[in-house]
């Protein structure tokens, strides 16, 4: 055999390359299987901290994924995510509290709610301005929503907040009043947010969004509507934040108008920077990162930004893609060798 036949195109070793390409194609399957380990340690250990820190971190995973289909796959940057998860908090606790509505009805009246306001401030935002507009558009209506949270006090308590005192109701025999049962109430919001996400990723409508994200003039050429698929997905992630926040609620047992502030998703923003924006694994791996590390490593909320904008200005210098993305581009590679 000769020494051409021998080696790929890429000048790999053929069985070398044909090795590479099967990792290639488990990876995918083990990154899944990670992420059942990750959500089944909390279970496994006694420790409450332990459970905490998992709650914690799928709440926080959540969120970043939802906020990644708007800014990763639309390219849009918009600013008004932690309204909306904040927005989610209030709404279903005042259903719930004051109204009496069981917790579960209450998170599709949430969505929803928050599905209409987010429509009615994307449609004219994305429909005359777009870009950097947007995002000044959304960091104005997000600082608006923190302001009216603090000073309405009979509805939502000011700026001293509101206690929630109410737990879910059993959902498939598992007890949610407990600390694990609200862990397990964090882990199926992730688990949600990241089956929407794929699903996007893979469908016609995630193309065209990347399309828009890549080229919005070209994509018009194509066919595709362009605000349409813009705001779609702006709704899309506004909804799933509203989602995560009604769980928010329950488990912190307290919410306060801090949470709507443009400050966390502009944390949630360097999250998917440092995992990878645009990729499914991006947001979990910037939040073990981010929220993870610093927790286990008990640094106070003021060292872990100051980490957070080292390790931003890192990863952009050196890894623009995200840890996420130099993983996707290096088993895209390793198939190609092997084609």
């Amino acid at each position: 055999m000769s020494a051409a036949m021998e080696t790929t195109v890429a000048g790999m070793p053929r069985a070398k390359a044909t090795w590479r390409a099967r990792v290639a194609n488990a990876i995918p399957w083990a990154g899944w299987m990670c992420l059942a380990v990750l959500l089944a340690i909390p279970m496994m250990g006694g420790s409450r901290f332990i459970v905490y820190l998992g709650t914690l971190i799928a709440l926080q995973a959540a969120l970043a994924t939802s906020l990644n289909i708007v800014i990763g796959y639309a390219g849009q940057f918009a600013m008004s995510h932690a309204a909306f998860y904040g927005f989610g908090a209030y709404a279903s606790a005042l259903l719930v509290a004051s109204l009496g509505l069981n917790f579960w009805i209450a998170i599709p009246l949430a969505m929803l709610a928050a599905g209409v306001l987010a429509a009615v401030i994307g449609y004219p935002a994305l429909r005359y301005t777009g870009g950097v507009h947007l995002a000044l558009l959304t960091f104005a209506f997000g600082e608006l929503a923190r302001l009216v949270a603090a000073n309405w006090h009979e509805l939502t308590g000011g700026p001293m907040g509101m206690r929630v005192m109410y737990a879910p109701a059993p959902l498939a025999g598992i007890d949610l009043s407990s600390a694990k049962g609200m862990y397990w109430l964090a882990a199926g919001m992730l688990l949600a947010c990241l089956l929407v996400s794929v699903f996007i990723q893979h469908s016609r409508f995630g193309r065209g969004l990347v399309a828009v994200r890549e080229d919005e003039t070209l994509a018009s050429f194509l066919g595709i509507n362009v605000v349409g698929y813009k705001l779609a997905a702006y709704v899309i992630s506004s909804m799933l934040a509203a989602m995560v926040g009604c769980a928010y609620a329950p488990i912190m047992n307290f919410i306060s108008p801090d949470l709507l502030s443009a400050h966390e998703t502009i944390s949630l923003i360097g999250v998917l920077i440092l995992g990878g924006i645009g990729t499914v694994a991006g947001p979990i791996i910037g939040t073990l990162v981010f929220f993870g590390i610093p927790e286990m490593l008990h640094v106070a909320r003021l060292y872990r930004l100051v980490v957070l904008g080292v390790v931003i200005v890192v990863v952009v210098l050196f890894m623009p893609k995200g840890v996420a993305g130099v993983l996707r581009d290096r088993v895209a590679r390793w198939k190609r060798g092997a084609a």
